[in-house]
């Protein structure tokens, strides 16, 4: 059974919020800091999904882009 995370709020919610400590300067103001603390302590469920996704967002980041992997070579190509 799989997750459906494009109709979960919370989801949504912490997968904005783990995207958002990633921008550069989105953190800076103590009043997203605050909002970001509220709504982590609004529900234990918000804690665990957005640890979630953060380790989604690292996962992520060890995949290396389709742009960084090289073409195959002509005569790498595997013959059946």
């Amino acid at each position: 059974m799989t997750k459906d995370t494009d109709h979960d709020p919370v989801w949504q919610a912490a997968w904005t919020w783990v995207r958002r400590q990633h921008e550069r300067g989105a953190f800076d103001d103590a009043a997203t800091r605050d909002e970001f603390a509220q709504w982590l302590a609004a529900s234990p469920l918000h804690r665990k999904t957005y640890d979630e996704a953060g380790r989604l967002w690292l996962l992520v980041g060890l995949v290396p882009p389709v742009n960084d992997v090289p073409p195959p070579e002509a005569g790498d190509a595997v013959r059946h």
